[in-house]
């Protein structure tokens, strides 16, 4: 249980949270329906994501006069109630893209982690790489690590910048109030909901979850791996969204909570201490920006994943557009994801502590450097070795737009299922792992240094195109950044819908093949790409949902994704 200074205050805060939802329950009677489904129109705002109860939040948002950023920070948060397995308010990262309605600037959020001030390059014990099933540094750093360190327990815990992120989204631009903000995350709580999806990524993560009994008394209250329709309530969660309610967000970075976190971290043996909270603050920036045949692209800026989409975006701009149903686009798309990842796995880190080449990377005449060779010989396949990596879920991602012009498109993440598996005891919440986000073995531009920020993947974007503008992304590791090339060039090149864009056909690859491609890509096409000499394997598309928010210039507001949109 949460004690201490506020627990008065608490108290206080449950009986307002109480009144306060019957008085919203008394305006929402009055207000439009929220409409919602795979896609939706709204004449107010839009969202879409994943959860429909997260949907559902950021459209009440709407219902009581909020707006864009204020249904996105209330989807996040009720993302975070439902979805711990991807993302909680101890998540390591969150990186929006904001597009101000008003002025027509776009900003961006860049809240990824930082390595506490105490790390230091080779705290990991790297090996070689090991036989058997292969993880999170096997996969993505051809190595192992002994315990594997850095991906759970105390080690891995880098400073947490979930909350943080939807804090400054919602403090910059949103006009609700802090705990309408927190209402629908609390009022689920309160009512309780099934496991669901969080089930099953229990039972395959028992093993480490396990290995930590306030994530055990959490996750497992009957100490047995929860069935997917058992309901859950997460008691010590409801009393941490009441004290953020009372205290607002900065309480994890500078009060009560902040001492909670910290101390626990310190007496398990991690290293993120009060002054590596205290000391957090997510940078309002501007995002990496481009035109793209026409359009205006705005995508997040390192360490996360904007550089290289729209380095890819680049070098598809250098041939003209080929239709889906002709198997040379395809190809070209595998031929161009394989340069673009060469150049973010050997370059690409922090731009702070790291000497990258951003302006390089972002040039048109690089990117036309860059497939010379393509161009010469459109037809060879690149058969470069390089190391494979695996899918990574932890992740969730927002798209939402208002009538007032306003659209964000927002990316939070714990980084792999239950990141470190690490509960805050009497808090529920759960800390990410942003130290397995840096390479483990020294000497490289993204290996660890005290108060660097991980390399990570995702890549909120909003595109500006003559008559609409799109906020859109994806969860799913290392192919968001594939992905949200593909969105991008279809709605510029071929003028799709997001619904379109979103669910057609997948292709991913990065420094070498096998590709994968969704079951949805025509098996003519697939054939055609073995007879070329590619290797090709199908993607497990289940849990790598996309979704889009679009403001269109006569101001209608459609949202759409893999799973849900909501709106009003």
């Amino acid at each position: 249980m949460l004690e201490g200074p506020m627990t008065g205050t608490l108290l206080s805060s449950r009986r307002e949270f109480l009144a306060g939802s019957l008085a919203v329950a008394s305006r929402l009677a009055a207000a439009p329906a929220i409409a919602e489904g795979p896609e939706v129109l709204g004449t107010r705002g839009v969202i879409a994501t994943e959860a429909p109860e997260a949907a559902r939040a950021g459209a009440r948002l709407f219902q009581q006069g909020g707006n864009a950023f204020d249904a996105a920070a209330a989807a996040a948060i009720a993302a975070c109630m439902l979805e711990p397995q991807m993302v909680d308010l101890g998540g390591y990262v969150a990186c929006a893209v904001a597009l101000e309605g008003s002025t027509g600037r776009v900003r961006a959020i860049d809240a990824n982690s930082v390595a506490p001030a105490a790390a230091r390059a080779g705290m990991f014990q790297v090996l070689p790489l090991a036989a058997g099933p292969r993880g999170i540094n096997e996969n993505e750093y051809g190595c192992s690590v002994r315990d594997n360190a850095n991906v759970y327990g105390p080690l891995a815990v880098s400073v947490p910048g979930t909350l943080a992120g939807i804090g400054v989204l919602w403090e910059r631009w949103g006009r609700a109030k802090w705990p309408a903000i927190l209402a629908p995350a609390r009022e689920l709580l309160e009512r309780g909901f099934e496991y669901g999806g969080v089930a099953d990524a229990i039972q395959a993560r028992e093993a480490n979850i396990r290995k930590y009994e306030p994530t055990v008394r959490h996750l497992m209250p009957d100490g047995r791996v929860p069935r997917r329709q058992d309901k859950w309530r997460r008691p010590d969660m409801e009393k941490t969204l009441a004290r953020l309610a009372a205290a607002g967000w900065r309480d994890l970075y500078e009060g009560e909570l902040a001492r909670r976190v910290a101390d626990f971290v310190a007496a398990a043996g991690g290293l993120l201490s009060r002054a590596d909270l205290a000391a957090f603050q997510p940078r309002v920036t501007a995002p990496y920006e481009t035109t793209y045949r026409g359009a205006r692209i705005a995508a997040a800026p390192l360490a996360s994943g904007g550089l290289t989409v729209l380095e890819i975006l680049h070098m598809l701009e250098r041939f003209e557009p080929l239709g889906e149903d002709d198997p040379r686009h395809w190809h070209r798309l595998v031929e161009i994801f394989k340069l673009a990842w060469r150049d973010r796995l050997l370059y690409l880190a922090d731009p702070d502590q790291a000497p990258v080449p951003v302006e390089r990377f972002l040039s048109k005449d690089y990117a036309a450097g860059r497939v010379e060779t393509l161009r010469a010989f459109p037809d060879s396949v690149d058969r470069l070795p390089a190391p494979a990596a695996a899918p990574s879920p932890g992740t969730v991602h927002l798209s939402a737009a208002d009538s007032e012009g306003n659209l964000v498109a927002i990316t939070i993440s714990n980084g792999g299922w239950f990141g470190s598996c690490l509960t805050v005891p009497g808090t529920g919440i759960i800390l990410g792992h942003g130290m397995c986000r840096f390479d483990p073995r020294p000497g490289r531009p993204n290996s660890v240094a005290p108060r660097k920020r991980p390399l990570n993947n995702v890549c909120p974007t909003i595109l500006r195109m003559p008559g609409r503008d799109v906020a859109c992304g994806m969860r799913g590791g290392r192919r968001i950044l594939s992905v949200v090339a593909q969105i991008s060039q279809r709605l510029a090149d071929y003028g799709w819908t997001g619904r379109q864009a979103v669910t057609a056909p997948r292709l991913h690859v990065e420094m070498q093949e096998p590709l994968e491609v969704t079951d949805s890509l025509s098996a003519a096409i697939v054939e055609k790409l073995r007879a070329m000499g590619h290797a090709v394997n199908p993607m497990p598309k289940s849990t790598l949902y996309a979704n889009a928010a679009e403001r269109l210039s006569d101001g209608r507001l459609r949202a759409s994704g893999d799973v849900w949109a909501a709106g009003v």
